[in-house]
């Protein structure tokens, strides 16, 4: 495929143009990895001039931080649509969007390594890496969707449990492969119970 820089970019061609580097950056990723993914991989896979690729993102590192950002938005939007479709959202609905989020293909924490993500991390400016506050600002707006919320529930104890899934996730070598969906499992029910408080278990 030959390169092309459009004179005039229209909001769909960009948007357009956007979805497609985050779906091959996706791919690639998982393939090669982090740090030996090349922006000339991206713009050879969409078909673009590397000009066009640094006129969406000024760097590999946050290319791929947009990656990521990508999908906490698409999965606000589902929970956005489950709460459309049910009202307010309980038990059952959250744990739909839980496996939603963990058991995407396209979930960075399974597609890189450990070693990978800290070394994102480490290349990222500090207002694009992912902190506790903003952390709290995503529960906060979860928790105004939700129906029956126990009241000892603690959403710093349901943000660390996201943050031990990923962990888990990116050290998924060292973990148990055959068993590695059923501890994904164990722990969005245990997100569940500290939400909800203890309910019944997903067989």
């Amino acid at each position: 495929m030959g390169e092309f820089v459009p004179a005039i970019f229209s909001e769909r061609d960009k948007g357009e143009l956007y979805e497609r580097m985050i779906v091959e950056g996706c791919r690639l990723v998982q393939e090669r990895g982090i740090r030996r993914l090349r922006v000339e991989d991206v713009t050879r896979a969409v078909g673009i001039a590397k000009g066009t690729f640094y006129s969406f993102f000024p760097s590999k590192e946050r290319f791929v931080y947009a990656m990521m950002t990508e999908g906490r938005q698409d999965l606000m939007d589902l929970l956005g649509k489950l709460h459309d479709e049910h009202g307010a959202l309980g038990r059952s609905e959250m744990r739909t969007w839980l496996q939603a989020m963990w058991r995407s293909e396209r979930n960075v924490y399974r597609i890189v390594t450990l070693e990978d993500y800290e070394w994102l991390m480490a290349h990222l400016e500090p207002e694009a890496s992912f902190d506790p506050a903003k952390d709290m600002q995503v529960m906060e707006a979860i928790a105004e969707l939700l129906d029956g919320v126990c009241e000892g529930c603690d959403w710093r104890v349901f943000a660390n449990l996201q943050k031990a899934l990923a962990l888990a996730l990116l050290g998924r070598t060292n973990l148990h492969s055959d068993a590695l969906e059923r501890t994904v499992d164990a722990i969005i029910e245990a997100m569940l119970d500290e939400v909800f408080g203890r309910g019944e278990t997903v067989h």
